[in-house]
């Protein structure tokens, strides 16, 4: 008659459907951990869109100041006419916009990231071959290129010195001419002095060589150069005090526009330093 089956085959029956169960959920596991650790190796083959994202929007808000001095003279500051045409090319090339000082604090007051990558460029000193040879080549990229000169730099005589009558023209040309000091002093030594007559030559670098500019150059002085890069915190204030918008140093590495620093850094570019260098300076 149709009855119950007895228990011994229940038993059996149930350890059957159990190791079934028991094979089925070891087949799962084995596959799951092989499938992770396929998605993990495979997924840190690629790139981390957040991080580069994050990455891309800080470059945005970064302006790298590059600072050059001579061109086709001597010593480790000077570079070769060729390679700074190179430079200039390799800018072009990444899209990179080459901003003007005055376009800088215009965006450190009002903090708003480029479009695209930027990058400044500025000469200090006042040679010749700033008049020569740099004015044709930022003419031919259409860069604006800010030049600090100190003023016992500029020269009535000699026919390849800097003169006024040469900064004119420059200015003319796209060339914006800021203040350096007048003689190149190293200005910390003097304020480490802290003397009547250290004070006193202070004023005059800092403050005379700003009123000489606009005096023979007819225009408004807003940016100091220190000499050397060196400077502290009362140089600084001299120079607030003295009415420049923003002074400028030899401190590596770029600047934020997210961060208003009335002293901004700049780059120092050597003849020894390679392409590949420029290029990661940059980037």
């Amino acid at each position: 008659m149709g009855g119950f089956p007895d228990s011994s085959y229940i038993i059996d029956f149930m350890k059957n459907i159990y190791i079934v169960i028991l094979s089925l959920l070891g087949s799962l596991g084995i596959s799951l951990f092989f499938y992770l650790d396929d998605f993990s190796l495979s997924n840190s083959s690629r790139p981390d869109w957040r991080y580069k994202d994050k990455e891309i929007s800080s470059r945005l808000l970064a302006i790298p100041i590059l600072l050059y001095h001579n061109i086709n003279g001597r010593g480790p500051f000077s570079i070769d006419d060729a390679v700074l045409r190179e430079q200039f090319q390799l800018i072009k090339e990444k899209g990179m916009r080459v901003v003007s000082l005055h376009e800088l604090i215009g965006r450190l007051e009002h903090p708003k990231p480029y479009r695209e990558k930027g990058v400044i460029i500025t000469f200090d000193d006042g040679y010749y071959s700033t008049y020569s040879l740099l004015v044709p080549l930022a003419r031919e990229f259409r860069y604006p290129v800010t030049q600090f000169i100190y003023c016992d730099a500029v020269s009535q005589r000699s026919s390849r010195s800097m003169t006024w009558a040469r900064l004119r023209i420059m200015e003319r040309m796209g060339i914006d001419v800021q203040a350096h000091s007048i003689s190149h002093a190293d200005l910390t030594e003097l304020s480490r002095k802290n003397d009547p007559i250290s004070r006193k030559k202070l004023f005059e670098e800092i403050y005379l060589s700003k009123r000489i500019i606009e005096l023979y150059l007819g225009k408004k002085v807003d940016f100091f150069a220190f000499p050397y890069g060196r400077y502290d915190l009362y140089l600084v204030k001299l120079a607030s005090d003295a009415g420049y918008k923003r002074v400028f140093s030899t401190d590596y590495g770029s600047n934020i526009i997210t961060r208003d620093n009335f002293c901004l850094r700049r780059n120092h570019i050597k003849s020894s330093y390679s392409l590949h260098y420029i290029e990661n300076l940059i980037k």
